[in-house]
């Protein structure tokens, strides 16, 4: 148990940084594209900020006009702007998959495997009463008092919660036949929570690599024809 918890440190300690490296430099060059797009809108000749001040449908007519003498600022401007909330939120994404990466490749599923297990014994006493619903209100009502296993689980600790409740999203449960007897929904939930964490993919940084290359280039694009 001691050795799980320190492994979880390192994980939890591996993931941070890993949020970190995307989320600081995407900020950085979040702040220097809008500085850039500011200032060269606010540098280009004709009607803009007259048609800005004009109202609702002015600053609309302005942002057109703005597009058309601008086009590589605004965009600029506008992804710098989405930036904000769009690294964190890659971050967030790849920092959850490399958790479980990294759980796996230090041989700990076995611990979700545990964990889901008894999540899963739990609900099937509850949901014993209700074998007279739909199938499909089964499915939902199970998958929800899964999660509310996980969150009132008081020996787990918050990135534990968080594997856990991402494992729950991520593993596609709606063909588990929740009528069946307990030891064969156990069986085959169980089943699938394997396969999913047994893939051992390190996940990809594609998508933040795009994320960061493309402001760069709206940068240089800008620079050069919006001047």
């Amino acid at each position: 148990m001691k050795t799980n918890l320190t492994l979880f440190t390192k994980i939890a300690t591996r993931s941070a940084l890993a949020w970190l490296s995307i989320v600081i430099p995407g900020i950085i060059i979040s702040i220097i594209g809008l500085i850039i797009s500011i200032y060269l809108i606010g540098h280009q000749p004709g009607p803009g900020y007259a048609g800005a001040r004009a109202g609702g449908i002015g600053a609309l007519l302005a942002i057109l006009v703005l597009f058309t003498v601008a086009f590589w600022s605004m965009c600029l401007l506008v992804l710098s702007i989405a930036g904000f909330a769009l690294f964190p939120a890659l971050a967030s994404g790849y920092t959850l998959k490399k958790s479980i990466f990294l759980v796996w490749d230090n041989k700990l599923g076995d611990f979700f495997i545990e964990k889901i297990s008894v999540y899963v014994d739990k609900v099937i006493q509850r949901i014993a009463e209700r074998k007279g619903s739909s199938a499909a209100t089964l499915r939902k009502e199970s998958v929800k008092e899964l999660k509310l296993e996980v969150k009132k689980d008081g020996s787990t600790t918050k990135l534990q919660k968080r594997l856990l409740n991402y494992l729950l999203k991520q593993v596609n449960l709606d063909d588990i036949d929740w009528k069946a007897e307990p030891a064969k929904i156990k069986s085959q939930v169980l089943a699938k929570v394997k396969d999913y964490i047994g893939e051992k993919l390190m996940p990809s940084k594609l998508w933040v690599r795009l994320a960061m290359i493309l402001p760069v280039v709206l940068m240089v694009l800008a620079l050069i024809y919006d001047r």
